[in-house]
């Protein structure tokens, strides 16, 4: 899955939602699961879920397909599918809380998953793991660690994760005479670069490094990513492997957007449309995305997620393609990953039941949801997922490996800023600047910290 929508914007007050939670049926006063909540499922009552599920058909349906294991090994319990924006796009989650009618189940994603834990409509799972002697440990601790809240419960456990990495035109870069990128990442932003110019081809043939090359006329790019919507995966990887980003701190909440660091990330990218003009821009975006502009050939690189080899299979499967962890920057290798969290709503009344069928998505029916990486145990190394079939050969050293280095980042929100400081009132016209052209990194960003950004956040607190 590529990014899923962010919408952290304020609507209607939820003063009502703490009174909505509370009293709910299939827990004991303190909180903790009742006896039917083993999590073996021996003594789960009959009871009905709603689960609403949220992504694109095949999405939907490799949910569906993984949930038979869980009905053939809980026919008590009947499940009621729904489709709808809640936990994709926050304000709808909030809506439906304020109406005492959010589903028994929810996906919500990293970017939204610490929304719903401040705001209470998301159940502590903490007491039904002890119960059932789930363990953290058999989770990719990287995941798991992101999504332990302040108070060091878990209101989630993964669905999977993707995490961003380099795909590949093969036959394009033997056209250019280049070696393949390393799998393992041990290339730099300064390859990608150059190779990017030899990569990137006018109708006369000439490529981008040669005197006579005509911008106006490219028929092939060298690189693309989705800096040119923009959203956020398309930028922080490159920010962080410079050594920046846009906040900081243990939570999350210190702007660092006009840091030398972050000024020289954005300027890289910035370089690649405006000076070298070897990456899709925003204007060409808009005509066709970059990565489906990948997927046809037309471009040689780009940054994405496992979601592209799902294109590649299904729109152009004689694509020769391949995969490799991003490059390394000034401060070293850097990805982001981001996740999707099945979690219980506080306001069920069947709690017993929907946490059986988180534990059981979670777990034992891992794999194969949503064309992401399991996170369970090490499924991610074998036929559900690395050993696939039609998977490239490198997708264990692209995709699983660099969820764990230092530099692995995740899009949560631990203190609910990121759409704030995001915004028109923050960083956005900066931002706009800098991909159209209109001004350098350091011309959009240098003061706005200062200027901005810092009064922002001091008016979340």
């Amino acid at each position: 899955m590529g990014l899923r929508r962010k919408a952290l914007g304020v609507a209607a007050s939820l003063a009502g939602v703490a009174l909505i939670v509370t009293g709910c049926s299939g827990n004991s006063s303190d909180g903790s699961p009742t006896a039917g909540g083993s999590g073996t499922g021996a003594d789960t009552a009959p009871a009905t879920i709603r689960v609403m599920l949220w992504g694109n058909d095949q999405d939907i349906t490799s949910i569906k397909d993984a949930a038979k294991g869980f009905s053939t090994a809980h026919p008590e319990v009947t499940i009621e599918w729904e489709t709808g924006d809640c936990a994709v796009d926050y304000a709808a989650c909030k809506t439906l809380a304020a109406g005492g009618n959010l589903p028994d189940v929810f996906v919500p994603g990293t970017w939204t998953y610490f929304d719903a834990v401040r705001d209470g409509i998301v159940e502590n799972l903490t007491p039904y793991l002890e119960k059932s002697g789930t363990s953290t440990s058999d989770f990719t601790p990287a995941v798991i660690k992101a999504l332990t809240a302040s108070d060091g419960n878990l209101y989630g456990l993964p669905m999977g994760y993707n995490i961003q990495s380099l795909f590949y035109n093969k036959d394009e870069f033997d056209g250019a005479g280049l070696s393949y990128p390393p799998a393992d990442g041990s290339y730099t932003y300064d390859d990608v670069r150059e190779w990017a110019k030899k990569l990137t081809l006018d109708k006369a043939g000439h490529d981008a490094g040669d005197p006579a090359f005509d911008p106006s006329q490219t028929q092939q790019w060298g690189y693309t990513n989705s800096i040119s919507i923009p959203i956020p995966q398309g930028y922080l990887p490159v920010l962080a492997a410079f050594g920046g980003g846009i906040l900081g701190g243990p939570n999350r909440d210190q702007c660092t957007a006009d840091s030398p660091e972050t000024i020289a990330g954005f300027q890289w990218l910035a370089d690649l449309m405006w000076t070298d003009h070897t990456a899709i821009t925003p204007q060409l975006g808009q005509e066709e995305a970059g990565s489906s502009r990948w997927v046809r050939g037309q471009v040689a690189m780009q940054f994405g997620s496992h979601e592209q080899v799902a294109a590649v299979q299904a729109q152009n499967p004689a694509l020769n393609f391949g995969i490799a962890a991003l490059p390394k920057g000034p401060a070293g290798n850097a990805t982001l990953w981001q996740a999707q969290v099945w979690s219980m709503s506080a306001q069920s009344e069947v709690k017993d039941a929907a946490w059986e069928f988180v534990r059981y998505m979670s777990t034992d029916g891992a794999g194969k949801q949503m064309a992401l990486i399991p996170a369970y145990k090490d499924l991610a190394q074998g036929p559900d997922f690395a050993q696939a079939p039609g998977e490239p050969a490198d997708l264990a050293a692209a995709q699983i490996e660099p969820a764990s280095w230092p530099l692995a980042i995740t899009n949560t929100d631990p203190t609910g800023v990121w759409g704030l400081v995001t915004s028109q009132d923050g960083i956005a016209p900066a931002l706009d600047d800098i991909i159209s052209g209109r001004k350098s990194a350091s011309e959009a960003l240098n003061g706005i910290c200062a200027s901005t950004i810092d009064a922002l956040l001091q008016g979340t607190k």
